[in-house]
């Protein structure tokens, strides 16, 4: 049974004309008649009355109309459901954000993401760049923010834009007094840091912008995230730095944030993906992404 036949057949259950089913359909009446008598003749029933007064359904007519409608209903959501799909406008995401920065340009372009692609059933889940890269390899995930660079050939990665890096201090520091914090400033300074495995590539970027090339501490002290850092600066345990954005919302007392003087250090925020994967989910995501962040740097 073909669906192009049902359709020929509600057409005219619901003229009871097969001239006027026939201009709807914008083919000849002969060929509207021929395909209902092979429908006829497939299920093996008349489905029309045909006599000089018209046409009318038979019982099993009426029953198969109500079916029919069904059906071509629930072809027509499977065609536009695969289209969807295929568009990339359907299915299922999986993102990571990053711990450094859930919000700001990430939380902005996974809100419009949400927006655009309503239909789409977006996982979000949060972790460090290494894990991150884990995930990607392993195919947990389809997506997520890191710190680039992460130099991992497996993966394909994107920096969207840079963001201000500001200097955590005690709030007693000798250097809490300035508005600003020369670079030179931090040298002999115990630094209080985070675990290069977290993400060597933003680690390595992140000391490189503040102390240049060869400047960087022999030791320091390591967290594992921005409050234990934090807070480990505001019990004297040295000085930090952090981006810009988790500053805003990240207090503890007894310590203080300062710029850098300009040109001020910046860390990367980026998206990966793993190499090959060709989902048009991650595609859309992926243009979204770009297009958000262009518009975010213009602003």
């Amino acid at each position: 049974m073909e669906l192009r036949h049902l359709h020929y057949f509600v057409v005219v259950a619901e003229e009871l004309h097969f001239r006027r089913a026939a201009e709807r359909l914008h083919i000849a009446q002969p060929s509207v008649s021929q395909q209902v008598r092979r429908l006829e003749d497939e299920l093996g029933v008349r489905l029309f009355e045909r006599n000089r007064r018209g046409v009318t359904l038979t019982a099993a007519g009426v029953v198969l109309l109500d079916e029919a409608r069904l059906t071509l209903a629930q072809a027509a959501r499977a065609a536009e459901r695969a289209r969807a799909a295929g568009a990339g406008e359907r299915g299922r995401l999986r993102v990571n954000l990053t711990r450094s920065s859930p919000g700001g340009l990430a939380g902005a372009i996974v809100d419009g993401y949400r927006a655009r692609y309503p239909e789409v059933d977006l996982e979000l889940d949060m972790g460090q760049t290494s894990t991150q890269a884990d995930l990607l390899r392993r195919g947990t995930i389809d997506i997520a923010f890191v710190r680039p660079p992460l130099l991992d050939p497996d993966l394909d990665e994107i920096e969207l834009a840079r963001e201000q890096l500001v200097c955590v201090l005690p709030r007693d520091h000798r250097l809490a007094r300035k508005r600003t914090v020369a670079r030179e400033d931090m040298a002999g300074e115990p630094l209080v840091w985070w675990p290069r495995q977290h993400g060597p590539g933003a680690w390595i970027e992140m000391l490189t912008e503040v102390y240049g090339e060869n400047g960087w501490p022999e030791s320091f002290r390591t967290e594992p995230d921005e409050q234990r850092i934090v807070s480990a600066v505001a019990a004297g345990a040295g000085v930090s730095f952090i981006m810009i954005e988790r500053s805003r919302w990240l207090k503890v007392p007894g310590a203080i944030y300062r710029p850098f003087d300009p040109p001020e250090p910046t860390v990367g925020i980026g998206i990966a993906w793993r190499r090959g994967n060709d989902l048009p989910v991650v595609d859309r995501f992926r243009e979204l992404a770009v297009e958000l962040a262009g518009a975010t740097s213009a602003s």
